[in-house]
């Protein structure tokens, strides 16, 4: 009994041993799953956070391109503006020269017909001023051959007269 006494005591000191051991490792798996799950929580934040930030870092990189693209697509636009008015330019310039050549041409020209304006005209004056003249030498002819006429008229008439009373 003695022994068994001793072997139900061991028994007794095993058990509790176990349980004690048992409640040791389940306070320390117990403790370093709290600090696990507590570092699991941790990362899961940080990873949340950083998932957060890269989705608004991808929303600037999107607006950004988006800005980025429509920059390009105006530049092309402006640089076909420019080319466009480049070419209006240079022929508006062409333009301009041959219109001021033209001008040049007819002023030129108006000078060369004001000058022979001029000298007709003073031709024609001079003309007028002729053809006055001979026009009244010939009103004075005419005066004179009218009168000459009525004398003339007067002597037959008088010679008819003498002729009628003879």
């Amino acid at each position: 009994m003695v022994m068994r006494r001793d072997v139900n005591l061991g028994l007794l000191f095993l058990i509790i041993a176990t349980l004690i051991i048992f409640a040791g490792f389940t306070v320390y798996y117990q403790t370093t799953f709290k600090n696990i799950s507590n570092e699991y929580k941790t990362k899961l934040s940080e990873l949340e956070k950083v998932s957060s930030d890269l989705e608004s870092k991808k929303q600037q990189l999107t607006q950004t391109s988006q800005t980025l693209q429509l920059k390009e697509t105006r530049e092309q636009d402006l640089s076909e503006k420019y080319t466009d008015v480049t070419g209006q330019k240079e022929q508006l310039e062409k333009d301009k020269a041959t219109l001021q050549t033209e001008l040049t041409i007819t002023k030129n020209d108006l000078a060369s017909k004001l000058a022979e304006l001029s000298q007709t005209q003073s031709a024609l004056q001079a003309k007028t001023a002729e053809l006055a003249k001979t026009i009244t030498v010939y009103e004075n002819k005419i005066d004179n051959l009218n009168e000459e006429i009525g004398c003339l008229e007067d002597e037959m008439a008088k010679a008819d007269a003498e002729e009628g009373s003879c």
